[in-house]
């Protein structure tokens, strides 16, 4: 917070002194904004930071194209902090030419921020109970000794039953199940707090097939990566 007090407290100073900073000095940097996962053009906010005193900043938005341009001082190094919600915040220091250049043109990828979702395949519950049966042990035992190892990750265990029935007993049952899971993983020394929990019922079947292979399949529960 201090670090962001200062920065804010220079922000009259910067922009007078960009004022007085002749234009032989300075480099017309240009350049995208993309994703890292298939290069799509992204607007997003640019925080730009002079190295190491913070003397020249300044926030500007990429265009709806991804494209933008700012004059920045020569032979200086800047560091780029590029912000979009659904996109992992990315930084990345970039050298301005010393040269007589008058254009420098850049590229960021910006790392989309995924969310996992990993399906218990052998969680078994009988039809109708909360009860894990023991052939499930060995899955759950796996994703608590996972967790142990990542302590930075939080996931959410997901809940859902077959679409028929009572809804609000399916709900209540889907909830009784993902209280089960996230007890036995508590009992494997994963910390309550990074275990959360959502109930489903019936709303979101796989399949809507009358066979007992499709009810099987409606019945899971999901473990959702929503921090690493």
């Amino acid at each position: 917070m201090l670090k962001i007090a200062l920065r804010l407290s220079l922000v009259l100073f910067i922009f007078q002194a960009n004022a007085q900073v002749s234009t032989d000095t300075l480099v017309s940097v240009s350049g995208k904004i993309l994703s890292a996962k298939d290069s799509s053009l992204v607007s997003a906010s640019i925080l730009y930071e002079k190295l190491p005193y913070y003397d020249d900043m300044g926030m500007i938005t990429s265009s709806a194209d991804g494209t933008f341009e700012v004059p920045l001082v020569k032979g200086n190094t800047y560091n780029f902090t590029i912000t979009k919600t659904g996109f992992t915040k990315y930084d990345q220091e970039i050298v301005i030419a010393g040269s007589a250049s008058l254009i420098q043109s850049e590229e960021f990828y910006l790392p989309v921020d995924e969310i996992e979702l990993i399906k218990l395949e052998n969680l078994i519950f009988p039809s109708g109970r909360a009860t894990i049966s023991s052939e499930s042990f060995n899955e759950l035992d796996e994703l608590a000794v996972w967790m142990n190892g990542n302590p930075t990750i939080v996931i959410q265990l997901e809940g859902h039953t077959d679409f028929r029935g009572n809804p609000t007993a399916n709900m209540q049952l889907s909830e009784a199940r993902v209280a089960a899971v996230k007890e036995y993983l508590e009992d494997q020394k994963v910390k309550k707090a990074r275990i959360l929990t959502k109930a489903f019922g019936g709303t979101q079947p796989l399949s809507r097939e009358d066979t007992q292979e499709a009810k099987t399949l409606n019945r899971r529960v999901e473990v959702r990566v929503v921090r690493r």
